[in-house]
């Protein structure tokens, strides 16, 4: 049976850990979403923890952000099943870079190819 849940040890929360996530991360951009990862050395219960945002520079209103918000959570949690397959420890932020609110079919799109590059990154740099 397939794990669906997104409980709150795969949410990354740690003022510290998200600051070293900004620091060090590896970057990149599939519009509208820019996606910063690392992998920080440390044994997460989960292996993956996740940080989503949507700036209020670009949604006024706190229910579109957290719409948004809502959205990119369900995504990943809908996308992550081949992902997390293997050990990995990784901590990874989607940040919302669009003003205009994207279906969860075109997100759930966007999530499963930066999975798929972040996984790709890291077989290369492991090999």
């Amino acid at each position: 049976m397939i794990d669906t849940r997104f409980p709150k040890e795969e949410r990354l929360r740690s003022r510290k850990q998200i600051q070293n996530l900004f620091e060090k991360a590896k970057r990149f951009h599939i519009p509208p979403i820019q996606i910063l990862y690392h992998a920080p050395g440390l044994e997460l219960e989960r292996g993956v923890q996740i940080l989503v945002g949507a700036p209020k520079k670009r949604f006024k209103k706190a229910v579109d952000r957290n719409r948004v918000k809502r959205l990119l959570r369900e995504a990943y949690r809908l996308e992550r099943q081949d992902f997390g397959k293997r050990k990995i420890c990784l901590q990874i932020a989607f940040l919302y870079t669009s003003e205009k609110i994207l279906s969860l079919d075109s997100l759930r799109t966007i999530i499963k190819n930066a999975l798929n590059r972040i996984d790709q990154e890291r077989e290369f740099s492991e090999s």
